[in-house]
């Protein structure tokens, strides 16, 4: 499957995965940041962007598989992951397959836990709307709770990316996160470095969740952005950019 991918910079090479209803674009700002000291890819997830949505049924683990497969292909080398909400739940897949491949993982805004039976009603009542009422009337919705500070100048952005999302992309999407698996265990036993970034506001991912799974993996690191709600990359780039690069940067020296 074709993935569609940018790259910038020079050095390590670090893969920029995006959340639901996202695409590359999101990353605008916050990879050129990290493209001062790395070799940045983002890419658009299947489904999303300028990549093809798969022909059939698919899970996380099967997106991670496909990712881990262009990675290969590409001829990427020990790629740092860093994955945003839904990118998160890949990157942990991608991980837990073939965690050899990585350097290291950044959980942003995500978790390794998997959905609770509320937030699986709650996935199935998306599902039931937006099979009714359309992926805009969801979007519209969807985008203010991203952020905490409802009038942020990146709002009008994100609606643009969100609103590009195809019915089947949003649909197939929800159903993976959905029935995801944890992936508590695996991270509680990863070797390679593990950075988690939240942020203090957010409502989808709460920092009493952050803190607890957050020191989960054997070599961990946990910061909290200060009135930061799910999107951090855009709420505070400069500050979560320098926490991520320095992290990369100290936590692959040769001791």
């Amino acid at each position: 499957m074709e993935i569609f991918f940018q790259k910038l910079g020079r050095g390590k090479p670090v893969l920029l995965i995006h959340g639901f209803c996202e695409t590359h674009e999101i990353w605008a700002g916050f990879a050129e940041r990290l493209a001062e000291s790395f070799e940045v890819f983002v890419i658009d997830l299947p489904g999303f962007g300028q990549s093809p949505l798969p022909a059939s049924s698919f899970s996380i683990v099967d997106i991670a598989a496909i990712i881990q497969r262009w990675i290969d292909q590409t001829k990427i080398s020990l790629p740092f992951l860093v994955g945003h909400s839904l990118g998160g739940y890949v990157a942990l897949s991608m991980a837990d397959q073939v965690e050899e491949k990585f350097s290291g993982l950044c959980l942003f805004h995500s978790t390794p836990y998997p959905d609770s039976d509320e937030r699986k009603s709650n996935r199935n009542r998306v599902i039931e709307f937006v099979t009714k009422n359309g992926v805009e009337p969801f979007v519209d919705t969807f985008v203010p709770g991203l952020f905490y500070n409802k009038t942020h100048p990146a709002i009008p952005a994100v609606y643009e990316i969100a609103r590009k999302t195809s019915k089947e992309t949003l649909l197939a999407y929800i159903s993976a996160m959905r029935d995801r698996p944890s992936s508590v265990e695996f991270l509680r036993k990863m070797q390679k470095p593990v950075l988690t970034l939240a942020g203090e506001k957010d409502s989808i991912v709460g920092v009493d969740t952050t803190l607890e799974f957050g020191r989960f993996a054997i070599k961990s690191a946990v910061h909290i952005l200060n009135e930061t709600g799910h999107m951090g990359m855009l709420e505070q780039p400069e500050i979560a950019s320098r926490i991520l690069a320095d992290f990369i940067s100290v936590s692959n020296r040769p001791l």
